[in-house]
């Protein structure tokens, strides 16, 4: 039952994301950090990612931040790091 909204809910974070920082909504931002949870925590268990795992929900949660300072350009910055996990995450098991 956890695998199914494993990856729903990475996606749903991304979306949420760009249109937090598009319609200036923060509160967007920090849902997405709690969607991104539980990846984090998978990630942290990984010896790949050991503690960096936990950073990725920080991202969002500094992107609400700055989005609410109306800094865009650095909450577009901050949620990178997102994207880029999501989509290597993403390549790597859609080649296995």
């Amino acid at each position: 039952m956890i695998q199914i909204l494993f990856w729903p809910c990475m996606l749903v974070s991304l979306f949420l994301a760009v249109l937090a920082i598009c319609l200036q909504k923060p509160k967007y931002l920090v849902i997405s950090s709690l969607l991104i949870l539980p990846l984090s925590v998978y990630l942290a268990a990984t010896p790949r990612f050991y503690i960096w795992g936990l950073t990725f929900p920080f991202f969002y949660v500094g992107a609400a931040i700055s989005t609410k300072k109306n800094l865009r350009w650095l909450s577009s910055l901050l949620v990178a790091p997102n994207f880029f996990l999501i989509g290597w995450l993403g390549i790597t098991v859609l080649r296995q």
